[in-house]
């Protein structure tokens, strides 16, 4: 008779597979909650590290990018409100998004937005000379005796610059109304 020997690693009962299964269960569950716990701790020590002022589309103006441009722009306009800023911004933006869309190029947002207006605004605008003399005959006053030759490129430029706001002021209220704009601002 031949004898067989049988290691303790060769058995398997029933009841160790199922203990097995038991404890991987357990320390399925164990981990779980370890995990859930620090994500728990993780969020409830969270930060506030931004608000939102106002969105465009699905593009947000965080406080902090509102803060920077309303120190910048109360050098060149003091006195100017937070409503007045955070829309001059949006409008901004909107003009600069518009830039970007048709590819200009630009070191900078002010760059681009100037290339963008001249060429969507400002090239078509032209100042006849009936115009200028009309504003000089106007405005005697203001001129006294100095000849129009002499004023006749900085009225050009007026006109052409009071036009060019009149235009723009349109062409941004259109930019607007294809937008969705939220403004969650609240004043300080």
């Amino acid at each position: 008779m031949r004898e067989s020997y049988i290691s303790v690693s060769d058995m398997h009962s029933d009841d160790s597979v199922a203990g097995s299964r038991y404890n991987n269960y357990i320390m399925t569950i164990v981990l779980t909650l370890i995990l859930v716990l620090t994500a728990f701790l993780q969020v409830s020590s969270a930060e506030l590290i931004d608000r939102v002022v106002a969105f465009i589309d699905d593009e947000a103006i965080t406080l902090t990018d509102f803060t920077q441009y309303i120190k910048k722009a109360e050098k060149l306009t003091p006195g100017l409100s937070e409503e007045e800023a955070i829309n001059t911004l949006i409008n901004r933006r909107l003009l600069l998004r518009e830039a970007k869309r048709i590819r200009l190029r630009g070191k900078s947002d002010d760059e681009l937005i100037k290339e963008y207006v001249d060429i969507k605004v400002r090239f078509f605008i032209k100042i006849t000379p009936e115009e200028i003399e009309r504003f000089y005959n106007e405005n005697r006053e203001r001129f006294g005796k100095t000849p129009i030759d002499n004023v006749r490129d900085d009225i050009e430029r007026l006109l052409r610059e009071r036009e060019v706001n009149k235009r723009l002021t349109k062409l941004v209220k259109k930019l607007r109304e294809k937008s969705y704009i939220e403004i969650n601002l609240t004043p300080s």
